[in-house]
């Protein structure tokens, strides 16, 4: 009878913890980056009209989330012109697409715009987030940390990202990171710039992303789309939502606004960098 009691109560653990598991599904994401309300010279208000044709077709695509990496606004701080247009768009989701965020330097600047990072937490909430979804593992952080030289608090936001991924990741079907600014731009042996993370954390973090089986990392910042893939993990450079800079993409395709389709299943994940008018403009498929 202790055996069959026993045998009954592993039984029931087994099932109480395959419950628990995440579940893992077929599903659909976007990543939008720099819709960047406000940044156009000679018509500022032209992004406002952008970002609500980008709202117009996340809901025609029907994601289960969307994620944006970064610059919501040109800055926020100063001109509440631009964030009352953000949040009013935005604001005309359905509530079944929930928005996650990532900072972008022109959400924050702790040097030029003292109490702007606080300000930024006030309105977005956490600069970094984790997740499980449908099986896969979600991560965003905090790439300003990096570009401003905040060596205590990136270490911080480092130990945390290693703990996530370590702890979380070996039971993901695929596990994404989303951040602003690319850890890289086109090549691992590039200069420091504008546009990628400096040494020593550019290798820092590709090292992280590759030892912990990092499916892909999306960024923003540049707003032109770039891809490339080191160590096994994909490099996605999503281009703006808002204004795009330069006439063609890093692969010679003409730069446009748009947005970042990503489907998922449990075996594999499929982005498409699609315009914000419609059609397609390239795949990793």
């Amino acid at each position: 009878m202790k055996r069959i009691s026993y045998l009954i109560i592993c039984a029931a653990a087994l099932l109480l913890a395959a419950s628990c598991a995440p579940k893992s599904e077929s599903f659909r994401f976007i990543q939008i980056s720099d819709p960047q309300i406000g940044f156009n010279p000679g018509d500022e208000k032209a992004t406002i009209d952008w970002f609500s044709r980008t709202i117009d077709r996340i809901e025609e695509l029907a994601p289960d989330f969307v994620i944006c990496t970064g610059d919501m606004t040109h800055n926020m701080f100063d001109n509440n012109w631009q964030i009352a247009a953000f949040d009013s768009l935005l604001a005309r989701m359905p509530e079944s697409i929930p928005f996650y965020f990532t900072p972008g330097n022109h959400d924050y600047r702790t040097k030029e715009w003292p109490g702007s990072r606080d300000f930024y937490a006030e309105h977005y909430g956490e600069s970094t987030f984790c997740f499980m979804h449908k099986g896969s593992l979600f991560i965003g952080f905090d790439s300003n940390l990096v570009k401003e030289g905040l060596v205590d608090q990136e270490a911080e936001q480092f130990a945390w990202l290693q703990t996530q991924l370590r702890e979380l990741g070996p039971g993901a079907d695929h596990i994404f990171v989303f951040h602003h600014c690319p850890v890289v731009s086109t090549s691992v042996d590039e200069e420091d710039t504008y546009s990628n993370f400096p040494e020593p954390y550019r290798s820092k973090y590709l090292k992280l992303f590759a030892d912990n089986g990092v499916t892909a990392v999306f960024t923003g910042h540049c707003h032109r789309t770039a891809e490339l893939e080191v160590d096994g993990v994909s490099l996605v450079n999503c281009g703006a939502s808002g204004i795009p800079l330069g006439e063609n993409n890093a692969d010679g395709t003409p730069n446009t606004h748009c947005l970042n389709v990503v489907d998922v299943t449990p075996s594999e994940a499929t982005w498409n960098i699609i315009p914000v008018d419609g059609g397609q403009e390239e795949s990793n498929e």
